[in-house]
């Protein structure tokens, strides 16, 4: 049998709409920055993190059906301070994401080089992201 060349080809659109025409198991990576939750609401309306979960794991569950069991996927996300504290909303999605069958095997760390201080003297400043 004689595999299919890849496909070096750009999709816009909302991954919902886009991944439910691909068949099951054929992509090899997935990288994705998902929306930062509701701290950017004017550029592209954002999520609040009590509502992030809910709202990311239909996604999830696309990814996990078109790829392949070698294949790797990457998810770039960050927590949020709300009312004074992180929020929970990273850690939860991670536990619902392995009831769905992903596996929790590496964490990728992105040093910001640019990190600045914060102004709120009680709050945890990263200079790293971890993905």
């Amino acid at each position: 049998m004689i595999e299919k060349p890849p496909i070096d080809k750009i999709i816009c659109g909302d991954c919902l709409d886009v991944l439910i025409d691909f068949p099951d198991n054929c992509v090899d990576l997935i990288v994705t920055s998902p929306p930062y939750t509701d701290r950017r609401k004017n550029t592209y309306g954002g999520i609040h993190p009590d509502e992030y979960v809910d709202w990311f794991l239909p996604r999830t569950a696309q990814f996990l059906r078109v790829l392949r069991r070698t294949g790797t996927f990457i998810l770039n996300i960050k927590e949020r301070t709300f009312n004074g504290e992180r929020h929970t909303y990273v850690i939860e999605l991670i536990l619902e994401m392995r009831k769905q069958g992903w596996l929790w095997t590496e964490e990728f760390v992105w040093h910001k080089k640019n990190c600045y201080p914060g102004k709120w003297p009680n709050h945890f400043r990263d200079g790293k992201e971890v993905d």
